[in-house]
């Protein structure tokens, strides 16, 4: 029953949001489109979980707290996909993740940043490549289609092929739904 009514909800959101990823040709589509996105992966496992954030976002700080036991684990992997809109040094700082010859640390420092306070614990880079700006306008354009402005947003899709996503704060249990294979 549960699993149904949440199916049910999925499938009402989908259809009242006209220009988001649902609209656009399918989840599914939307899910293809996410490879090509420009991301830091932490973690290996078949459960991979992208997460828009931004770098000075301290949502996305406490998104990051509670993905890591799960990645750590091997209970999932998560896609780190950098935006750059909440403070005007938030682009630069995407950008710098991206440009850095280990992404992964640079993640690390910059969260590390964030919960010290709120400001990121990586510098902003003033002139990114035109590569990289494209890589991070590519990633704004994919947090538009799910028809979300605000990070953290999770999208996953789960072993049977159910595509999902979760919007801004979630509770931990969610990401226990998704390590088993089931919609949170």
């Amino acid at each position: 029953m549960r699993k149904t009514l949440r199916r049910l909800v999925v499938a009402a959101l989908c259809s009242l949001a006209a220009s988001n990823a649902c609209a656009s040709g399918g989840w599914h589509r939307f899910w293809g489109q996410l490879d090509h996105s420009a991301y830091i992966q932490l973690g290996n496992s078949k459960t991979v979980v992208y997460d828009f954030f931004d770098p000075n976002c301290p949502y996305c700080l406490d998104a990051f707290v509670k993905e890591m036991p799960f990645v750590n684990s091997g209970k999932i992997a998560v896609r780190f996909v950098p935006v750059g809109f909440l403070t005007p040094s938030s682009f630069g700082k995407a950008a710098f993740l991206l440009e850095s010859p280990n992404p992964q640390a640079a993640l690390f420092s910059d969260m590390r940043g964030v919960s010290r306070d709120d400001s990121g614990g990586v510098p902003a880079l003033s002139s990114p490549s035109p590569g990289i700006r494209a890589a991070l306008q590519h990633n704004q354009e994919l947090l538009e289609q799910t028809g979300s402005d605000l990070v953290p947003d999770l999208v996953f899709r789960l072993p049977d092929g159910h595509v999902g996503m979760i919007r801004g704060d979630f509770p931990p249990y969610a990401l226990q739904a998704i390590s088993r294979g089931e919609m949170p």
